[in-house]
């Protein structure tokens, strides 16, 4: 009886997540009722996983740019992702009201030098997610009191901010964050930067003949940054599933086109 039941309850999931996000009229109002109330306790979820995650990024890329972040402001930060609040304000904006997830992103990804860059790319995304999922706000027993087009802003925004911490540079052309990198790749894009001639050595060792050679060397030698914006974007695509739609995958030339934060 009591299979039946759960594969009866699977089937109705089915349906309903088959009407994509509109809501279907002949569905029993007790079903969508018990998909939405258990999609919320999944969202719930979903924004524990995600604060956790931060707090390791956050850990993982002072350790590699140990140089790029405050121990005060960092400090702060962390109190606000482990209390749910959002009182720290970081210097270069703390005269203009209300500065939003968008204001710090855009300093964080700034080519001139800004001080404790870090601290701007985290507390960035923490205000993206704190916006997105209503942090502050009272308890939420439904899906239905989650707003589906800032889920569906941060997915897209969580994307950028991926590759843009892989791929952006400053104004001489170093990386602003290092992650990926290895010691000798970052060493032989300074070479490259500064049109210094490597040693015949080095060349040979390292097979630079063309831009092509150039581009290979510079492939990922450590994906656990990645790893955990990845997991992110996915935790974000799953709250938006849990309100009964499908989340968008940004192109590569998508995110590319994008050249500051809105």
């Amino acid at each position: 009886m009591l299979k039946n039941i759960v594969n009866i309850t699977f089937l109705y999931f089915l349906l309903l997540s088959m009407s994509g996000c509109s809501s279907s009229k002949e569905s029993p109002s007790f079903v969508k009722s018990m998909f939405q109330t258990n999609g919320a306790s999944m969202v719930r979820e979903n924004i524990s996983t995600l604060t956790k995650s931060l707090l390791q990024y956050s850990s993982k890329l002072n350790k590699r740019n140990p140089n790029n972040y405050s121990k005060y402001y960092n400090q702060s930060i962390q109190n606000d992702i482990n209390n749910k609040t959002n009182n720290t304000i970081l210097p270069l904006l703390s005269e203009k009201t209300n500065a939003n997830y968008s204001d710090y992103l855009n300093i964080a990804f700034e080519k001139e030098y800004i001080k404790d860059r870090n601290d701007y790319l985290i507390l960035g995304i923490y205000k993206l997610l704190y916006s997105t999922y209503e942090i502050e706000g009272k308890y939420k027993l439904t899906t239905m009191q989650y707003d589906l087009n800032k889920l569906q802003k941060a997915n897209e925004v969580m994307q950028v901010v991926q590759y843009k911490i892989k791929t952006a540079k400053d104004a001489e052309g170093n990386f602003l964050y290092l992650t990926w990198q290895r010691k000798w790749q970052v060493n032989l894009l300074k070479k490259i930067n500064k049109k210094d001639e490597a040693p015949e050595e080095m060349l040979k060792e390292l097979l630079i003949n063309n831009e092509d050679d150039e581009k290979q060397l510079m492939n990922s030698s450590n994906m656990s940054f990645q790893v955990i914006t990845s997991n992110m974007i996915f935790t974000i695509q799953e709250s938006i599933v849990s309100l009964g739609c499908e989340a968008t995958n940004l192109s590569t030339g998508a995110i590319k086109s994008v050249l500051f934060f809105i």
